[in-house]
């Protein structure tokens, strides 16, 4: 465990300066729709500004080599945004190879382009224009999830969404409640500052995981009692986390309708398999929660789910996060799929393109993102995040809209991702474990293990494990204890997830043969939802 030192206590010092004036100015809704529409008509000009200055003014970006190999100077980009737009601009640079995949971006794998093998790091895509005073790793086990600086610049720049996924639904004006993770996951302490800095402050915070579970940090524990305890010295009234493990779901629906009753509504930030435990445990126990809003992703939310939800008489609200990318879009009432998402396209530029799945025999219309602000904690262009969806424009006449967002995503999955109570595993990582670990320790061969996401008819997302027969006589919790000790030797995202998995039924095992695709048996059995 790595002790604290010197350079810590000074970057310390500077967050409790910059946290000072984030929690003193907070915004309101009248803000809000001045600076959306103003940031807008200045996407492309802030476009232009993050690639001149942060990639060919900075020889140390990986894009500097990309854009070298392709021969493609600033004059060419900014010729091309200026006559053609962002969007279009991105999809003539993804045509020469300037794009990155996600494993390239995790450094699992080499970028290949026109004869040259390159590798990066996923700290070589860090914005220069931060002062990093804290770094946090996404909560997913995409590898040891990526160490994303931790800004309060880029945090105000998005607490204007926060302000409108409320607004929208009408929800500003009921307290808010979050059932969300501690450090080092960085969604619970998000939240909790986001919601104060659009003058809701979160009134209840309850974490589904303690900090022995996912083998916090020294770090992350001071850190996260030095941001609440510092913000309360300057005026801030910032909740503690409560542990309320996933099967006492009922804690968190009991204080939901309290609070519901006190204050004529109530609002909950969680995973959409949260939603679903809460919204049954106060269906189970008699509880009166209609009228109350969920907001949250991190996993999709299905139709299973919005059916379970609304059984209690809530609604849900899906949100469209990447940590290292940051906010990308939320619904409004006027959704045509229940996952539908407005693209906040001020901040993230979004396209597609087709490419074929590893390990499966589907292909599928890939998102690429690139970054359009300068607190964006990484510089992104053209990074796939290994999900899919289908894009369209159109005008649903909500205030999202008005403010010129009309942009939607939906029908969102992951085609290398798979996901069980909120928390991600990349696929080639556990194509390691299924292919080599267990049949080592447990016999059989690589074909005889297959990993199968899957939805049950209560709206819990399970993955199932999928054992021959061939195998023979096993040890089930045997080979779940193994599959979860590795995703623990994973760093942050495997412990997160471990602790998460460890708690419910997420992993399953089947006893059958592998399903088989086109006469191969491929290791994750995706199935294409386009």
């Amino acid at each position: 465990m790595k002790i604290p030192g010197p350079s810590d206590a000074t970057k310390y010092a500077r967050l409790a300066l910059d946290l000072r004036s984030f929690l003193h100015n907070t915004i309101s809704l009248e803000q809000t729709k001045q600076v959306i529409p103003q940031r807008l008509r200045n996407r492309e000009a802030n476009f232009l500004t993050l690639v001149q200055k942060g990639i060919f003014e900075n020889p140390k970006n990986p894009y500097t080599k990309l854009f070298k190999i392709a021969g493609c100077e600033f004059g060419d980009i900014e010729t091309m945004v200026n006559r053609d737009g962002v969007e279009t601009t991105l999809h003539k640079l993804l045509a020469e190879g300037i794009y990155i995949s996600w494993e390239e971006f995790k450094g699992k794998k080499d970028v290949v382009r026109g004869g040259n093998h390159l590798c990066f790091r996923e700290t070589d895509f860090d914005n220069p224009f931060l002062e990093s005073y804290y770094q946090v790793r996404s909560s997913g086990t995409r590898s040891a999830g990526t160490r994303t600086q931790f800004d309060l610049r880029h945090r105000s720049d998005i607490s204007y969404y926060y302000m409108l996924a409320l607004a929208v639904r009408n929800a500003l004006d009921v307290p808010m409640g979050i059932w969300m993770p501690v450090l080092p996951s960085l969604t619970g302490i998000s939240g909790l500052l986001h919601y104060w800095n659009i003058g809701n402050p979160v009134a209840k915070w309850f974490t589904p995981v303690d900090e022995n579970q996912v083998q916090a940090s020294l770090r992350d524990r001071l850190a996260l009692r030095y941001i609440i305890y510092a913000g309360r010295l300057w005026g801030a009234k910032l909740v503690k986390p409560e542990y309320v493990s996933l099967e006492q779901s009922a804690k968190v629906a009991h204080w939901m309708a309290d609070t519901k009753k006190r204050f004529g509504g109530c609002s909950l930030t969680c995973f959409p398999s949260l939603m679903v435990k809460v919204c049954q445990a106060a269906i189970e126990n008699g509880l009166d929660i209609s009228g109350t809003h969920f907001f949250g992703g991190g996993e999709p939310l299905t139709e299973a789910k919005r059916r379970q939800i609304e059984a209690a008489g809530a609604t849900a609200n899906p949100r469209y996060w990447i940590t290292e990318i940051g906010f990308i879009g939320c619904g409004c009432p006027g959704a045509s799929a229940v996952d539908d998402v407005h693209l906040f396209s001020d901040s993230v530029a979004t396209i597609q393109h087709q490419r074929k799945v590893e390990h499966t025999d589907i292909s599928v219309n890939a998102l690429l993102f690139t970054s359009l602000l300068t607190s964006a904690p990484k510089i992104m262009l053209n990074v796939e995040s290994d999900d899919y969806g289908v894009m369209e424009t159109r005008n649903c006449g909500c205030l999202l809209g008005e403010l010129g967002f009309n942009r939607h995503l939906y029908n969102i999955r992951s085609f290398a991702k798979l996901t069980g109570s909120g928390m991600t595993i990349i696929g080639s990582d556990f194509v390691r474990i299924l292919e080599e670990v267990l049949p080592q320790k447990y016999g059989g061969a690589s074909t005889d293990y297959q990993l199968l996401e899957e939805e049950d008819s209560q709206g819990q997302t399970h993955l199932d494990l999928i054992i021959s027969p061939h195998v023979g006589v096993i040890d089930e919790k045997g080979i779940i204890d193994t599959v979860l000790e590795e995703l623990r030797r994973s760093a942050y995202g495997g412990k997160l997830a471990s602790g998460f998995w460890s708690q419910v039924n997420t992993l399953r095992i089947k006893r059958m043969h592998p399903i088989s695709s086109s006469g191969k048996v491929q290791t994750l059995h995706l199935i294409s939802k386009q």
